[in-house]
């Protein structure tokens, strides 16, 4: 074991720094890796020019699923 882990404080400075790392490292993972999405121009263009009209994407308002 290195000398400065030999200390309380520099191995509780060490394990802070460490878990820190891994939950960065994590959100990271989680939130940006890469994996965006293309949506088709068009289609952004003709939902930003009819905002309040239904898209494709939500259930029509009358279907059964079970909850």
């Amino acid at each position: 074991m290195p000398t400065f882990l030999q200390h309380r404080l520099a191995r509780e400075v060490t394990l802070a720094i460490a878990i820190k790392l891994l939950v960065i490292a994590a959100i990271y993972y989680a939130f940006f890796d890469g994996r965006a999405l293309h949506p088709d121009a068009d289609a952004v263009a003709e939902r930003l020019a009819n905002p309040n009209q239904a898209t494709q994407s939500q259930p029509p308002s009358g279907s059964s699923h079970a909850d």
